[in-house]
């Protein structure tokens, strides 16, 4: 059997050569939360390795993780989770706000302008108060959708997820560097220059993976992945919210 990260022959449960374990197998429920455990409490040295390849190939580098080279990148939950909490305090720290808060901000807005009771906007003022996990939440939902619209290239739910928290900690980055320049440009489209920079770096990474079959057609698929996430969030926030509603009740009444 060879090492699926440096194809060295190997015949114990790690390789000799570089290190990784030699049973890794594709993304299931299980291994998914062996690496979520082995994340959270193991440090990796793989960070500024997985930066740079997911700005020179991120493609082919999400690919290699998928398919067993495991052992030089950051794991994609925490690595989610590290860049956006970066990117939460420096939006603090510099006066901005996050692209999620904006986003949350002005649908409750349009909540509130419906007349619709208020206690539906205390999931929507938690989620704008925290964002790592508002993230975190927003990770399951856009991959249902991508899930769902790139169900013939045969990746399962979870490796989706893989996909998207490498994209969503990259966009972290690029919000991240934004920070820094529009505050000094006052610009309409300048502001709203970051939020088409990551959509387009979405764009590209899934021009990279979904790479056969009719390429034209798999950009409207990921245009509708942003549509169908949208109507998704929308469902799952009422539906979070009407439950936040319920247990209100029932403690009152206890």
């Amino acid at each position: 059997m060879n090492c699926k990260n440096c194809k060295n022959p190997v015949s114990q449960n790690f390789c000799g050569h570089c290190g990784q374990k030699s049973n890794v197998k594709r993304i299931n429920l299980p291994s998914f939360l062996e690496e979520l455990s082995e994340s959270i409490l193991q440090v990796n040295k793989g960070f500024f390795y997985t930066v740079k390849m997911l700005f020179i190939n991120p493609g082919d580098s999400i690919k290699a993780f998928l398919n067993g080279k495991r052992k030089p990148h950051f794991k994609p939950i925490v690595y989610t989770l590290t860049l956006s909490t970066v990117y939460y305090i420096l939006s603090k720290l510099l006066d901005g706000n996050t692209w999620m808060n904006s986003f949350i901000e002005s649908f409750s807005n349009g909540v509130k302008s419906s007349g619709v009771d208020d206690k539906l906007l205390y999931l929507f003022t938690w989620l704008s108060g925290n964002f790592a996990y508002a993230t975190l939440i927003s990770i399951p939902i856009f991959s249902l959708a991508s899930y769902l619209l790139f169900i013939k290239y045969k990746y399962n739910y979870l490796e989706h997820i893989v996909i998207n928290a490498y994209i969503i900690g990259q966009q972290a980055i690029l919000y991240s560097l934004f920070l820094f320049i529009t505050p000094f440009i006052n610009n309409p489209f300048i502001e709203s220059l970051p939020f088409f920079v990551c959509i387009g770096y979405n764009f590209w990474v899934y021009w990279q993976i979904f790479n056969t079959g009719n390429r034209l057609l798999n950009v409207l698929r990921t245009a509708m992945v942003y549509c169908l996430n949208f109507i998704l969030f929308i469902i799952m926030s009422f539906i979070l919210a009407f439950v936040i509603i319920i247990l209100i009740k029932i403690t009152k009444t206890v």
